[in-house]
């Protein structure tokens, strides 16, 4: 607001209204009928309202003399007039309050600009809007756009000449001119905002962000309060209510989205309690506190119309049912597809372990095909929720869950969510929960009611994770056995991947490793070359890596026939046994020559052919070749999802389903067929696509390489809310807990960006991707030494 001008002194020819002084006095007392008195002004301190004051000789001055005279005799103050007018309760005045509130209008900042104009008038406005100054300065700043425009970096110095003093005394004319590394301008602009601070508590920008930072990180509450102390943070308690604050405007924003085409997912949360509290029976508190998490996404490529429930329900009630060759069966046109890309996995297996093959990475004839990914560039928006103690492992849990999310939080009644659908992407459970939900009420009054509006996908995180289960199951075997995943296991050192379903990173890292190893033990067999190296300087072309990618693929990563080979045709009679041993002494002479018998000087003869390679000879060779071929389709689908091409995860669904039902894993294959129901004969072509676009999503906006199932984001959120929360003890409520759930992604935005304003090592807090290109190499070197490929002709 800008300050009010002074009071222009008045000029030659004024003229006093011809009013008398006590006509004046009674005027000026009408302004303070509660018989307080002006106090004196400071000595020195200067006014316009110790000017000369003049008078108005204007008709609307005399009206307005006449009508506060009236006002005086019936002892009406026209401060009561205005406190009436601008009562938002009474309706009979909302036309004049509505005049004084439009855009165009000045009358209220005049008023304003008048009071602050006078000095006893502007520190009773001061004293009256400290409250709500505090609280603005407080609470409401502290918001996702305050946090995501904040920077300790200014456009233009206020205090240029502070900054030069700070500067001159944080390092030396020599450190000035000899450091390169420590230079002082970050650190004088945070002492500029502790001084900012120190002297008014509304200058607390850097304190409010700083604060969130530390507390978001896990510092204690005697840290935090130090730091306030110096002036580098707000106190312990504030940040608590920003957090709180943050939370708040977090939630108005998912309200917000909620009114649009979104996604709803969720999972459920377990915290941990100390072990050392007493339990105390039914009174004390639990050792695991068990609750559910949600999230709203904005939906890629959504229109409102397209997301109708009406027409998806007579879809559903069409449906007659899935047929192989129909629907689960692939077309040629997904065979070349799922071909292609198994190709691209083997040619890039080889290229990523060796060096020499950097031309390859610009080939598109080297690179998947782009069928239907996210677009580069996009960032998915997603909303998180309170957490709730509303446990959703059943299905009375779940109806709990959805009702205390759409109606007590975001404020929906049944009646306005019975039109448009609501895409979920879940795991198993879940995806059961809801559907035994929408069976227990499919006669229910409603859609809502009758949760028709959940339509389900599949979490391609909770997929992946059952399905190198399945594979360790399948291929698990003993130490002893040659080819088996323990056998690789304990050849890399690999430990802690002995129970039935161990940790999915670790178990995924191992197969990885054992499948590339595999692989370049392929591509030395069938490259020509004694060694990489030599492969690498022929340059082979991109037709020739793909010709022996796919030579790799039929030989080495699909199963042999188990039929028995036919036997070599021949007219003449078989030998007798006394040929057969005269052979075979001719043959071990011939791989001998040092020998020396007496028919030494006897042409050699040609060695008989070698027989045809039965796969039952080989037990662990025709092992290995399957369990190839399965984690072949683990690689295939990784990659797929981390580009962000759900087309390419389409692709493989018959069979990823085939895989399941072969392993026992009866109810992901379930889910999937679930899936490919909804897609071919119940959903419409464009809500169809609507559920293919949202499966998988891009957090950071970096493209292929870069996405993640819908389902692995919250399992992000859930382990840094158990962190955050472990690090602020367990004596947190769950009120707590539900405002840091609403408000995480702010939050982890907050360590983000303080920590990229002070130089911070933000990425040294997780971890480095360890080089375990020696297991690789020590799995490729074994499988050469111990399972050469069987002759096949």
């Amino acid at each position: 607001m800008p300050r009010a001008s002074a009071r222009p002194p008045p000029s030659a020819d004024f003229r006093p209204p011809s009013v008398s002084s006590s006509s004046i006095l009674q005027n000026e007392d009408l302004f303070n009928t509660s018989g307080d008195h002006l106090e004196p002004e400071p000595e020195g301190f200067r006014t316009d309202t110790q000017l000369p004051r003049r008078r108005r000789t204007t008709d609307t001055y005399t009206k307005i003399h006449n009508i506060l005279a009236d006002l005086r005799r019936e002892r009406i103050s026209p401060i009561d007039i205005l406190l009436q007018v601008l009562d938002p309760d009474d309706i009979d005045y909302d036309r004049y309050r509505g005049n004084l509130y439009r855009e165009d209008s000045t009358k209220l900042s005049e008023l304003l600009e008048r009071i602050m104009g006078d000095y006893n008038g502007k520190e009773k406005l001061l004293q009256c809007m400290r409250p709500h100054l505090v609280e603005f300065a407080w609470i409401a700043v502290v918001t996702p756009e305050f946090i995501e425009n904040w920077n300790l970096d200014e456009d233009t110095d206020a205090t240029p000449f502070l900054t030069q003093i700070l500067e001159t005394a944080a390092q030396t004319e020599h450190a000035r001119v000899h450091n390169k590394k420590k230079t002082p301008q970050k650190m004088c602009k945070v002492v500029r905002r502790q001084l900012l601070y120190q002297s008014s508590n509304r200058c607390l920008a850097f304190q409010a962000e700083f604060g969130l930072f530390l507390w978001s990180t896990g510092c204690s509450r005697q840290t935090i309060d130090a730091l306030f102390r110096c002036g580098l943070s707000v106190c312990y308690d504030s940040v608590l209510n920003l957090v709180e604050s943050l939370a708040d405007h977090c939630m108005l924003a998912a309200i917000d989205i909620a009114k649009d085409p979104h996604s709803f997912c969720y999972d459920n949360i377990n915290i941990s309690t100390s072990i050392d509290v007493e339990q105390r029976g039914a009174a004390g508190p639990a050792k695991v506190q068990s609750g559910t998490f949600g999230l709203l996404y904005i939906l890629l490529d959504a229109v409102r119309e397209h997301m109708l429930i009406k027409p998806i329900m007579r879809g559903f009630k069409a449906a007659t049912g899935l047929h192989f060759n129909h629907d689960i069966k692939p077309s040629l046109e997904h065979l070349n597809s799922f071909h292609d890309q198994l190709v691209i996995v083997v040619i890039t297996c080889l290229t990523s372990h060796n060096e020499g093959f950097e031309y390859t990475s610009s080939n598109p004839d080297l690179q998947h095909k782009v069928r239907r990914a996210i677009p580069v560039g996009y960032m998915t928006p997603h909303f998180p929720l309170r957490a709730t103690t509303i446990e959703e492992a059943t299905t009375r849990g779940n109806l709990l869950y959805h009702d205390d999310v759409y109606i007590n939080q975001l404020g929906w009644t049944s009646e306005s969510l019975s039109e448009y659908a609501i895409p979920g992407f879940h795991d198993q459970l879940t995806n059961s929960r809801i559907r035994s939900a929408q069976v227990l009420r499919a006669k229910d009054v409603n859609a809502w009611t009758r949760r028709e509006i959940f339509q389900l996908g599949f979490g391609l995180f909770h997929l992946c994770l059952n399905l190198v289960w399945a594979i360790l199951h399948v291929h698990r075997g003993s130490v002893n056995e040659a080819g088996s995943l323990s056998f690789f296991f304990a050849l890399m050192d690999k430990t802690r991947l002995g129970n039935a379903q161990p940790d999915y990173h670790s178990l995924l890292a191992a197969l990885t490793q054992v499948f590339d190893g595999l692989l370049l033990n392929a591509w030395l067999k069938e490259c020509g070359f004694t060694s990489f190296k030599a492969f690498a300087e022929a340059k082979p072309t991109p037709t020739q890596l793909r010709e022996i990618a796919a030579r790799i693929l039929s030989e080495y990563a699909t199963p042999m026939s188990t039929e028995n080979p036919p036997e070599p045709e021949s007219s003449a009679d078989p030998p007798s046994d006394d040929e057969v041993a005269e052979s075979d002494r001719l043959w071990l002479r011939a791989a001998n020559p040092t020998e020396t018998t007496s028919n030494s000087r006897r042409a050699t003869p040609k060695p008989p052919p070698t027989p045809r390679a039965n796969p039952k000879d080989d037990v662990a060779h025709q092992n290995v070749r399957i369990l190839a071929r399965d984690l072949l389709m683990i690689a295939v689908l990784i990659r797929a999802i981390s580009d962000g091409d759900i087309r390419r995860v389409e692709v493989l669904l018959p069979h990823l389903a085939m895989m399941f039902r072969g392993s026992g894993c009866n109810k992901y294959c379930t889910e999937i067929l679930h899936f490919l129901l909804n897609l071919k004969h119940i959903w419409t072509p464009e809500f169809a696509d609507i559920m293919r676009d949202n499966m998988i999503i891009c957090i950071s906006g970096g493209g292929p390489g870069h996405c993640m199932p819908i389902d692995l984001n919250i399992e992000h959120l859930i382990g840094y809310l158990k962190i955050l929360l472990h690090a602020k003890g367990m004596s947190s409520t769950w009120d707590r807990l539900g405002n840091i759930s609403a408000a995480i992604v702010h939050l982890q935005r907050v360590k983000k960006k303080v920590s990229a304003a002070l130089d911070g090592a933000y990425k040294n807090t997780g971890h480095s991707t360890p080089d375990t290109s020696h297991l690789v190499w020590r799995v490729q070197r074994s499988r050469e030494r111990g399972f050469a490929k069987l002759p096949t002709g």
